[in-house]
Formats: structure tokens, sequence, C-alpha cells
């Protein structure tokens, strides 16, 4: 069975007839501190639940400073998927949604959302200017009879694994860091990103799309033509980057359609 996505107004209207375990955050790459937490909810007996934003928060409140999301929103999706997720509710963080108070948060979930079991990073905080952290969210779930977990951080070596972890090694060109804390390659989904024919290949515009870039150079990628697991077998090639934009050479053995390149680790 395919996994199920929703919206909040969805939730809101009574959509969700079953008792959930959730776990919240951006989940930008689904890195394996993200895992963690989601391998929890699929192990609780209730419908394993997501919630995550259509756009991450830090590019709507701080475009200037964001580097760019790690994976798209598809890409995101179909990861929950293969990992066993049943539902995602997605958040669109607008100007209502982002002066919602914590605990009208948490309520709302348990209201409208089911939600029986709930599990956290220890450094999560939600509502209104952040004004409610892990240890609040679980002091309010207890009196409600809701089961919460509050996870340390997952560590790679010293340091804990966390999406900022992830878009300095990229815009460093370290796939091999990236990859050891996603626990997969690097993998930029192309599909939706504007492109045109340029005299050595095809190019696409990563800045327009908002997805973190890494440095100017040539790169040895594995080309699919489609996103996820029916991408086919891929094809190896050398692409360029430059100013934030890849070059795919034209090549008889490239895809016709590219949905997907994927970072080889050296």
């Amino acid at each position: 069975m395919s996994m199920r996505v929703l919206d909040w107004q969805a939730l809101a209207g009574g959509r969700i007839r079953e008792q959930t375990a959730m776990t919240i955050g951006v989940f930008d790459g689904v890195h394996r501190g993200h895992q963690a937490l989601i391998a929890k909810i699929l192990r609780q007996g209730l419908i394993p639940t997501v919630i995550t934003f259509r756009q991450s928060p830090k590019r709507i409140l701080s475009p200037e400073t964001y580097r760019g999301d790690i994976v798209s929103l598809p890409q995101k999706l179909a990861i929950f998927e293969d990992l066993g997720v049943s539902q995602t509710i997605l958040i669109d963080f607008s100007e209502n949604f982002s002066t919602l108070k914590g605990q009208e948060f948490i309520d709302a979930l348990i209201r409208w959302g089911k939600l029986a079991y709930l599990v956290i990073g220890s450094d999560f905080r939600c509502g209104y200017r952040l004004d409610t952290d892990a240890a609040r969210i679980s002091a309010l779930n207890a009196d409600r009879g809701v089961i919460t977990e509050v996870v340390p951080p997952v560590k790679e070596g010293a340091l804990p694994v966390s999406s900022s972890g992830i878009r300095a090694a990229i815009v460093a060109g370290d796939f091999t860091r990236a990859r050891a804390v996603l626990g997969r390659n690097v993998a930029i989904d192309m599909e939706g990103i504007p492109s045109r024919a340029g005299t050595e290949g095809v190019v696409f515009d990563l800045v327009s799309s908002n997805r973190v870039i890494p440095p100017e150079g040539r790169y040895r990628v594995i080309v699919y033509e489609h996103r996820g697991k029916n991408g086919g077998t891929g094809t190896e090639v050398e692409i360029s980057i430059s100013a934030g934009k890849i070059c795919i050479p034209s090549d008889s053995r490239v895809p016709w359609q590219v949905g997907y390149i994927e970072f080889v680790s050296l």
C-alpha cells in the first residue's frame, strides 16, 4: 500500500481515524538521525506518521542565509515511503501557522491526529518563536496520556548528525562525509529543475530550484531516468558544475530524460 499524504486542512477535517505514532521535523536529507526517529514510530503497532513541511521554515524566515534544500519534497516523500512510513502530514509554513503556540500545535495533533505516541529529538522546539521545547512537550503529553520519547542526537564520530552538517559537507564537496551522515550517496532530484540545451550538453539551473550546490568542478555521477527505486540501472558519467549550474554532457549513453543524479563517493 502506498503512503498517504495529507495536508493540515485534511488533518483538521477529521481524515485521520486511527491512533498514530508520530515524529515531527523538517527532515531535510532524511539523514541517519531522522531515520532513527522514524524507526521508532514503525515499532509501536500504530499508524506511523511523519509531520513535516512543504518548504523549510528557514528558507521562508531566513532566505538570505539559507544554503538550499538537500532533497526535494518528492524525493523526501519517496524516502519516507521506502522506510515504511504509512502517512505524512505536510504543513505549509504560512503566517497563520507560524504564530501558532507550541501547546496549540501539540493539542491539535492529539485532537485531530489521534496522537498516541510521539518521538522527537532532544533539541526539538516548536511554536511561535519556538516557545515549546522537548521537555515541555513531554510534560504536556503526559497530562493527556500520550507517550513521548525524547532521544539524544545520533553522532557520527564526535559530531552530532545534522542537516546543517550535511549542507556544509556538500558545499565543500565532501561527498564521503555526507554519505556517512546520510546513510546513502548524495543525490539531486532533477525533475522540475529548469534546463536548456548548451554547446556541451544539457544545463540544469540549481540556483533557481533552491537546492544546496556542490562547489564548481567535475564529478563522477550516476544518471537515472526516473526518481526512486524504478529509476533503472543508471549510467555513470562525468558532469561539471559551474555558477550554480550542472552540465550533463550530450552522450548517447545518458538517458533522454534525467530523473536524478547520484554522486559517486570516492
